[in-house]
């Protein structure tokens, strides 16, 4: 037998020429199945009816309320910090449409405003103030056995009575500005003078310790 004899195949035996055939019967017959199907359970009905007890006990039927979302509330604003301004137009540019009211009565109850009070340094008063009464610090024991020495400057404000009202350190010294403080705050003062009117001054006192 030759080669030739053995690579022929005859037309009614190739599958390739059948299957557009064969899916077109299959198609066919499905679609019919499907018709018979559909119409033989046209006109089914159910016996099955809605139980309305179970073991005797009656079942309640109700609408279950739909569920309301709880509002969201805004965020709340940050609060505001006011700053002061130091510019006056801001002040007396806004207009005010009030009706006039006379608050004289009240305003003649109320007394005047003091006169704002004036501060002096020791060298522009015309009479300066004298020390009446002076109190010697007394060392510190622990300065005194750490060999401590030194002036200390302390600045006082002298009050229109010639009492101390307030000390301040200029130059310190450690371990003795606490002891030149407590005893200037105990000075009695002469106050001092501008234009025979007496006034607040300050004045700067040293103090010096020494161990000799």
């Amino acid at each position: 037998m030759s080669n030739n004899q053995l690579s022929y195949k005859k037309p009614s035996n190739d599958l390739r020429l059948k299957y557009k055939r064969v899916l077109e019967i299959s198609f066919i017959i499905t679609l019919i199945l499907m018709c018979c199907l559909f119409f033989s359970f046209k006109n089914h009905k159910s016996n099955a009816s809605l139980l309305t007890t179970v073991d005797n006990i009656p079942l309640i039927i109700f609408d279950i309320p739909k569920t309301k979302q709880p509002e969201i509330r805004p965020r709340p604003l940050r609060p505001t910090i006011l700053i002061p301004s130091e510019e006056l137009e801001i002040l007396t540019t806004i207009p005010i449409d009030y009706p006039e009211v006379n608050l004289g009565y009240l305003i003649d109850d109320f007394p005047p405003p003091p006169d704002p009070e004036e501060i002096y340094d020791f060298v522009a008063v015309s009479q300066k103030p004298k020390i009446n009464h002076r109190v010697s610090p007394k060392y510190p024991e622990l300065a005194r056995k750490a060999g401590v020495e030194g002036i200390v400057f302390v600045k006082v404000l002298i009050d229109k009575r010639g009492n101390v009202e307030k000390a301040e350190i200029l130059k310190s010294v450690p371990m003795l500005d606490e002891a030149a403080v407590a005893a200037v705050k105990q000075f009695k003062f002469q106050p001092g003078k501008q234009r025979d009117k007496f006034v607040k001054v300050w004045m700067s006192i040293p103090f010096r310790f020494s161990l000799k």
